[in-house]
């Protein structure tokens, strides 16, 4: 089950950053939409259903890929695709063409949060954990507030079952916006694990 929330908890990571990243795009931007509010919708089937079964639909997380390729290849010097097709490789267990492609970002933007949070990610799925963590913690203490460095940042722990850690690296994320996709997620993963260890439901705090 750890396993599954930890993989489940990376997958709607790159979700909603691939959601932010294609949703402005005009070419082929409809399909690129859909397909990536598919995913949103079934990226949690287990872990975030009330009853724990899977209610998810396929996606074809191989067809993403292929369309931001042929994207990238018309313009490889535009970021946003760069890093959307980064998440897609993360998506389809590429991690070592992601972090290329993170990195590739990285060198012409510095200063881009989201492709050293991504890029964390996708070293994490390579197994290169001390790397991973000293990258979000770098963001982190460069931006407390980085909600999506939280976010990934509990999923590191929870992959290492440091709970108590992934729990209050969950909670800082939903508290930051609770309102945003990786809020509500961030909170839903905090319940659930609340639920799980017979501790005090977070939605009892909230006044719900």
């Amino acid at each position: 089950m750890r396993k599954q929330y930890a993989i489940a908890g990376i997958v709607v990571a790159i979700l909603v950053a691939a959601l932010i990243v294609v949703a402005g795009s005009r070419s082929s931007g409809d399909d690129a939409r859909s397909a990536v509010r598919q995913a949103s919708t079934a990226a949690l089937p287990g872990a975030l259903s009330s009853s724990g079964s899977s209610t998810a639909a396929p996606t074809d997380y191989a067809a993403m890929v292929k369309l931001l390729s042929a994207r990238f290849a018309r313009d490889p010097s535009n970021a946003k695709t760069a890093m959307a097709l980064a998440d897609a490789y993360l998506m389809t267990d590429q991690p070592a063409k992601a972090q290329l492609l993170y990195t590739r970002v990285l060198a012409s933007e510095p200063g881009n949060e989201t492709a050293k949070v991504q890029l964390a990610m996708a070293l994490h799925a390579g197994g290169r954990d001390v790397q991973a963590l000293a990258l979000l913690n770098g963001v982190l203490a460069t931006d407390p507030h980085s909600q999506l460095g939280h976010y990934n940042l509990a999923i590191l722990y929870f992959s290492q079952q440091k709970s108590d850690s992934a729990r209050d690296e969950w909670q800082k994320a939903a508290a930051i916006d609770p309102a945003s996709s990786i809020g509500k997620s961030a909170q839903n993963f905090v319940d659930l694990m609340e639920d799980s260890s017979g501790g005090p439901h977070p939605s009892a705090t909230r006044g719900g």
